[in-house]
C-alpha cells in the first residue's frame, strides 16, 4: 500500500510543536470561555428561580384563621335487643371453658429441656 495514494499523510508539511500549542491554546481558550458563560447563565437561572419563589410566598395572602368547631357527642343511643344466644346457657359454658383453655395454655411450659440434640462427631476424615 503506497503511501502517495492516502490523502490525509502529508509528512512534509507536518505543523511544528509552536503551532500545535497555539491551536491548543485557542481550543482551550475557546472552551473556558463556553463553560464560564453557561455557568454565568445557569447560576443566573437559579437566582432567578429562587427569587421567584420567595416573592411567590410572600405575595400569598393568607386568610383569618377560625376556630374549629368542637363536634358534639350526641348520647342517645340506640337500644338494641341482645341476641338470643346471648343468654344461651350452651353458649356460656363453651364461652367459660374457652377462657380456661386459654389460661391453661398460657401458664404451660411449652419448652422440653430434657430434649437436646445429639452430640456430633467432629472428627470428619476424608479418603481418596
Amino acid at each position: 500500500m503506497p503511501t502517495e495514494n492516502i490523502p490525509d499523510q502529508d509528512f512534509e508539511n507536518i505543523p511544528t510543536f509552536e503551532e500545535k500549542s497555539s491551536r491548543m491554546k485557542f481550543k482551550k481558550g475557546s472552551l473556558f470561555i463556553f463553560v464560564a458563560i453557561f455557568a454565568i447563565l445557569l447560576t443566573g437561572l437559579l437566582a432567578t428561580a429562587i427569587f421567584w419563589g420567595f416573592n411567590q410566598q410572600a405575595s400569598k395572602k393568607t386568610l383569618p384563621s377560625k376556630p374549629t368547631p368542637t363536634p358534639t357527642l350526641s348520647t342517645s343511643q340506640e337500644t338494641l335487643t341482645p341476641s338470643l344466644y346471648a343468654t344461651d346457657a350452651a353458649i356460656l359454658k363453651i364461652e367459660q371453658d374457652v377462657k380456661n383453655l386459654d389460661q391453661e395454655l398460657q401458664g404451660a411450659d411449652l419448652k422440653e429441656n430434657s430434649l437436646n440434640p445429639p452430640a456430633l462427631d467432629w472428627q470428619i476424615e476424608f479418603k481418596e
